[in-house]
């Protein structure tokens, strides 16, 4: 006795037409929230990294394996560098000993945006980042900062007492220390970070205006580091307040 065939039946063409048109409408309802959060984690995962590399060359200083530290921002227009540099124990004593540098006179003499000092002997130790990890560098091509092919630079020391800065993170005549970087994400008709006075995005940007990929990397005058985010609290689709939010 022959076995009843069974009806099987598959999707016509109207059909797969009605599946592939649904799917296309729910990818693009979710498109700008997953790009959204892509932009997002890729800027903070890029802050990190920045938080990791002046951690890093901080600690050397509580070891002792350095006595003064730099960390040098550059941006080109296209990347963000950032590099870490190393002075030991002697070749920062040689400085604060000798009375006619200018290491005790000037602030500005101090933490230079190159490598060479006043008298051209080389500042900091003459160490490839690729050799020890603690002296390190990171190109970041996803983020910008405020400033665009600019230098700025910060140096810590282990009392604290050397803490200084130049280039674009020295404040006024005096080369006060910036305390902050701002880290933001690059675009092709954006290329650094629009921050107001008063710390807060600027409302003419649209992607401060979103202020959704803007975080803020401050450190202390010891090396300690922390890490907030700009948040916008919403009240019926309408931006009612902003605010920095440590991570």
């Amino acid at each position: 006795m022959r076995a009843q065939e069974k009806k099987i039946k598959g999707f016509n063409l109207l059909e797969l037409i009605v599946v592939v048109v649904i799917i296309g409408i729910i990818s693009a309802a979710a498109y700008p929230n997953f790009s959204s959060w892509s932009k997002e984690r890729k800027t903070r995962l890029a802050a990190v990294k920045i938080i990791d590399l002046i951690t890093g060359i901080n600690l050397q200083v509580k070891r002792g394996l350095y006595a003064y530290v730099q960390v040098h921002f550059e941006d080109n227009g296209e990347e963000l560098i950032v590099t870490s540099k190393g002075m030991n124990i002697d070749n920062l004593s040689s400085r604060i000993n000798d009375a006619g540098s200018k290491w005790n006179t000037e602030k500005s003499a101090r933490c230079l945006m190159d490598d060479t000092d006043s008298k051209g002997d080389d500042y900091w130790n003459d160490v490839a980042p690729s050799e020890k990890s603690e002296v390190r560098q990171i190109i970041l091509d996803d983020v910008a900062t405020t400033f665009e092919n600019a230098v700025g630079v910060v140096c810590f020391s282990k009392s604290g007492n050397y803490f200084n800065a130049n280039g674009t993170l020295a404040s006024g005549a005096a080369n006060v220390p910036d305390e902050f970087i701002f880290i933001c994400t690059r675009t092709t008709s954006s290329s650094n970070c629009k921050i107001d006075t008063d710390g807060e995005p600027n409302e003419g940007d649209v992607y401060a205006k979103k202020k959704k990929f803007i975080f803020s990397i401050e450190w202390t005058r010891f090396g300690d580091v922390s890490l907030e985010k700009w948040s916008q609290k919403m009240l019926d689709g309408v931006e009612i307040e902003g605010k920095w939010t440590p991570l």
